[in-house]
């Protein structure tokens, strides 16, 4: 499948799932497509601020897979998951960020450096960590994820 006829399969499944999303009082972070036609792998990335838990990711991929059955957005077979992006997904969008807000990170400078506090606010073009007290230039940014707190 070419780059664009990825992106507008891509936007078509945002439109058909964000809905169905949206009831179960999540957040469509992102929709992965992989694999060759026929046997595509469609994995949606679901986030809720409480978690996500097994039984609203079930749910969630019943009531799209009755969704595909009939609108059959998806030429031949394909295979749908539904998940969290997990904390090993890196912050990349805005949305990322927003999320993530409050939350202690790791971040990795284009310089390798790599720093980690607490994200404690963030705009188009910076971040800025608690601890320490560090303002970071999102153009800087190699990688940043969520930290896991035990």
């Amino acid at each position: 499948m070419c780059a664009v006829d990825k992106f507008a399969l891509k936007a078509g499944l945002v439109a058909l799932v964000e809905p169905i999303i949206r009831e179960h009082e999540a957040e469509l972070v992102d929709i992965e497509l992989s694999g060759a036609h026929g046997n595509q792998l469609v994995r949606l990335l679901v986030h809720k601020n409480c978690g996500i838990t097994l039984a609203i990711c079930e749910s969630i991929s019943r009531e799209v897979a009755d969704l595909f059955d009939i609108e059959d957005p998806i030429a031949g077979r394909y295979r749908l998951e539904v998940t969290s992006p997990g904390l090993d997904r890196p912050l990349e969008t805005d949305r990322d960020f927003t999320r993530a807000c409050g939350r202690l990170l790791k971040v990795v400078l284009t310089s390798g450096r790599a720093v980690k506090g607490r994200l404690i606010a963030w705009e188009a073009d910076r971040i800025q960590l608690d601890s320490p007290a560090e303002t970071v230039a999102r153009a800087d940014i190699a990688k940043a994820n969520i930290e896991p707190e035990l």
